[in-house]
């Protein structure tokens, strides 16, 4: 039982700087929200997970027409009923609409995605089959989003390939995780990222403590080196 305690007081502090990574980024996504958001902005959570960033969009912009995608049955359905107002659909963005596999790990869920990836431990995981959405073709015509959060465990760049019409036509602030625990396990590399919303979206991109403008060589030694995994991409001056 000694032994096991100490595991895990070693596994805790190994975490400890991711852990307070995440809290750093969770406060700078809400003051993003806060000074960017009007109270009728629309905004597009894509892997809304428990909702915590939508709790914050629906707080800041109340009458705002906002669309949460959230594949993970159980998740969706309390997202359903916590979120009345909110366009909550039991999907998965992609580039193209049908029918996927879907990696469900339920220890785990917040690591669940298209592709098994590295796991810090064994964790209970079950495929199931998800339907998957294009936003490009799956928005109403006359929507125009404010802010896109996208936070789906690797499958960053087929999100963004189905979303570049809208991104490249209404400009929205985009929100992205793109790290190297997740984006490997797609053989995704910066440089796509940065060439889409960058090169042919217009945008321009920062980490998530506003350093940048970033270049393509500036954003792959971020991702490289590991500390920030958190992006925003707007067409700001």
């Amino acid at each position: 039982m000694l032994r096991q305690a100490l595991a895990r007081a070693r596994a805790w502090t190994v975490d400890l700087p991711t852990a307070r990574r995440d809290r750093r980024d969770e406060r700078l996504l809400e003051l993003l929200i806060a000074f960017t958001l009007a109270e009728d902005s629309n905004c597009i959570d894509v892997g809304a997970f428990t909702g915590t960033v939508l709790r914050r969009i629906v707080w800041y912009a109340p009458r705002g027409r906002h669309i949460a995608y959230e594949p993970i049955p159980r998740l969706h359905a309390r997202l359903v009923e916590e979120f009345p107002r909110v366009d909550v659909r039991r999907a998965a963005l992609s580039d193209h609409r049908g029918e996927k596999t879907f990696v469900d790990v339920s220890d785990e869920p917040a690591l669940s995605g298209f592709r098994e990836r590295a796991y810090s431990r064994n964790v209970a995981r079950r495929q199931i089959e998800v339907p998957v959405e294009d936003l490009d073709s799956s928005l109403p015509t006359d929507y125009v989003p404010a802010l896109i959060k996208i936070d789906v465990e690797g499958a960053e760049l087929e999100v963004l390939r189905g979303a570049i019409g809208t991104i490249s036509r209404h400009k929205p602030v985009v929100v992205f995780e793109h790290g190297k625990g997740a984006a490997p396990a797609y053989g995704t590399r910066p440089a796509d990222v940065h060439e889409l919303l960058c090169g042919e979206a217009g945008l321009r991109m920062f980490d998530i403590d506003g350093n940048g403008p970033l270049s393509v060589d500036a954003f792959t030694e971020a991702f490289e080196r590991g500390r920030v995994w958190n992006f925003v991409a707007h067409a700001g001056r």
